[in-house]
């Protein structure tokens, strides 16, 4: 795993995950002061501020997508090691691997089902909203496959590292 973890394509793909979750972090940050600027001028001035319910709608997807692949790669998802916990290092590896290998099979499968819906909404230039507070969403359609894109590759490379350990474990064992 050393080897493919230090390769340079994937080198660049972390990277990149590293990026877009920064990018995610930075939109959290924004979208904090933007509602809590409405709230203020909501009830200080009883006058909102304009669109912010659909921005913080639409952002919502955007930031889930652009650090759900960073956030697989460092293991911060929830996970209830209970089962794992009892079972052998090949056990584990075991079932580690099949959940890779569901995970990637499941966030390519929504890359390859929303690739057309994704281009389609580029082409007709899709809105969220009323005018005009109109957010555009063919750019979080593009997000939402990017991030599945890159979690998939994540599940891949999670899984390759799971055969690693399955049969690092077993000369281990045999020696």
């Amino acid at each position: 795993m050393q080897a493919i973890a230090e390769s340079s394509p994937v080198k660049l793909l972390h990277g990149l995950m590293a990026i877009l979750n920064a990018v995610g972090t930075a939109w959290i940050a924004i979208i904090t002061v933007l509602i809590s600027c409405d709230i203020l001028g909501r009830v200080l001035f009883n006058s909102p501020i304009f669109g912010v319910p659909e921005f913080v709608k639409v952002s919502v997807v955007g930031i889930v997508w652009l650090q759900m692949s960073h956030t697989l790669k460092i293991g911060g998802h929830i996970r209830t090691d209970v089962i794992l916990d009892r079972l052998p290092p090949r056990g584990r590896a075991s079932i580690d691997l099949i959940a890779s290998i569901l995970g990637a099979f499941v966030f390519g499968l929504l890359v390859y089902a929303g690739w057309d819906n994704m281009i389609e909404a580029w082409r007709i230039g899709e809105f969220e909203g009323e005018h005009p507070a109109r957010i555009p969403t063919y750019p979080i359609r593009s997000i939402v496959l990017l991030g599945a894109a890159l979690t998939s590759f994540q599940f891949i490379l999670l899984g390759w590292q799971s055969i690693r350990k399955f049969f690092w474990r077993a000369e281990k064992e045999d020696c």
